[in-house]
């Protein structure tokens, strides 16, 4: 696993000279508050997690399979870094994306005597009974990015999943004039992220009688996989795919490449939807491909670091606890409902690596091939 992850921050190595900052990028209060029409917010009272620091902190990380989670991982360790006079120490462990390898972490950070554990879940029914545990025992819990099954921790810390897989839908529906054949490229099957994204862009296309599903096939967020599925769909379906609906730009690029393996030219390739990486927005202007891009911005690793401190203070948190996500289409490819806050254009890294996070938010002098940071291990 170290390998692998060594590999990814290699390929990231030419960000730190090419990252772009956005004028008109969306700075205020995260949309999915504002609009939520419940006059009900759920939060959560931390009093009973009061104490004194500083404290020890147990991170569990799913592991660090692609680019967008070695990024999150360096946002914790700067936020961390940033708050060393109440944090004694920050304790990491890599579950390598196996389950039980996570359970095993979460169990020896409790050892160790964490005064709160922030976990990533690798899926969300396996690590379940692990966080549920480390609560009974008066741990609190924050998720971040992935979440389990149950609602026993403190706090989840996202981007809204549901809007993006219902902006996803939304696009595509709108793109199709409500009429069309829509592939969806999954991430990793039982994952929060991708199941949450699914599940929230079905409330939509069910809305659509003509909207049909052709298939749904999983990447395990990574362009190779995803190149790898879409070759087989498009063996099959050719030209009756009108529209792809990817869970996340981890895979686009993967299936952008599918399609013009297969023969499709430049303007011929369906609508993709994509999220943070730099890839699949270089493609679409080079090969004029329909996009629309909702940000699940990495940055949240920094976040769940801010939101542990609030719950180790006894403030009150929200029981999800969202940052924001950016919204940007290719030029003309606005739609009705879907209105962008800037375009891709202005958003992609023409000269950065493909994998680059563009929605990384570790500052213009951020190498992720050379970071360190000294945080309180």
């Amino acid at each position: 696993m170290k390998t692998k992850a060594i590999g990814i921050i290699a390929s990231l190595a030419l960000l730190s000279s090419t990252v772009t900052t956005f004028a008109d990028t969306y700075t205020g209060v995260p949309r999915t508050f504002l609009f939520n029409p419940s006059l009900d917010v759920c939060f959560k009272d931390t009093a009973q997690y009061k104490k004194a620091g500083p404290y020890t902190i147990g991170f569990s990380n799913a592991g660090l399979g692609d680019s967008w989670r070695v990024v999150m991982l360096h946002a914790m360790e700067k936020a961390a870094a940033e708050h060393k006079d109440q944090i004694k120490h920050l304790l990491i462990t890599d579950a390598g994306h196996d389950d039980a390898k996570q359970v095993s972490d979460i169990q020896d950070l409790i050892s160790q005597g964490v005064d709160l554990l922030i976990v990533s879940a690798n899926t969300e029914q396996a690590v379940d009974p692990a966080v549920s545990r480390a609560m009974e025992q008066g741990i609190p819990v924050v998720m971040v990015d992935r979440r389990v099954s149950s609602d026993n921790f403190v706090t989840f810390v996202t981007a809204s999943d549901a809007m993006m897989g219902r902006l996803f839908a939304q696009w595509i529906v709108e793109k199709l004039h409500g009429k069309g054949n829509i592939v969806i490229l999954g991430g990793q099957a039982g994952s929060s992220p991708n199941e949450s994204r699914v599940k929230a862009a079905m409330q939509v296309l069910d809305q659509y009688p003509d909207i049909k599903i052709l298939d749904t096939v999983y990447s395990d967020w990574s362009p190779v996989k995803g190149k790898q599925v879409m070759q087989a769909v498009i063996a099959k379906y050719g030209k009756n795919i009108n529209a792809v609906l990817s869970t996340h730009g981890l895979q686009t690029p993967g299936s952008i490449e599918a399609f013009l393996e297969a023969g499709f030219k430049p303007g011929e390739i369906p609508p993709h939807t994509t999220s943070d990486v730099n890839g699949p927005m270089q493609m679409a202007l080079k090969y004029k491909v329909p996009m629309l891009e909702v940000g699940y911005p990495p940055a949240m690793g920094g976040t769940a670091i801010d939101v542990a401190l609030k719950v180790l203070s006894g403030a009150k948190v929200p029981c999800t606890y969202e940052i924001n996500a950016q919204i940007a289409t290719t030029d003309g490819d606005e739609t009705v409902s879907i209105h962008p806050d800037l375009h891709i254009k202005d958003m992609v890294m023409p000269n950065a690596p493909a994998d680059a996070l563009v929605t990384g938010g570790m500052g213009a002098d951020y190498n992720p091939s050379t970071f360190k940071i000294d945080y309180p291990q």
